[in-house]
């Protein structure tokens, strides 16, 4: 299987990147976009170097939202 190469990006795409960046992945911007995932975090790191305000994506843990989600599931007390 060969890879093919990503195109290079532009000024569109880094203003696209910017106003979707909070609601959308990266995978979700780069097939949008047509670059690859490697280029949307190039850019989002570049855009932070610089000063810009980018909210950092934290995935939360699937157990903790299970135990959450979850009825009936007793904690233990310490």
């Amino acid at each position: 299987m060969t890879r093919t190469k990503s195109r290079p990006y532009t000024v569109d795409d880094v203003r696209y990147i910017y106003n979707n960046y909070t609601n959308r992945t990266a995978v979700e911007i780069s097939e949008q976009l047509g670059i690859s995932k490697t280029q949307v975090s190039k850019i989002v790191t570049e855009l932070r170097k610089q000063g810009v305000n980018l909210p950092k994506k934290k995935r939360e843990n699937p157990v903790e939202i299970f135990i959450r989600e979850e009825p009936g599931i007793k904690l233990k007390q310490s």
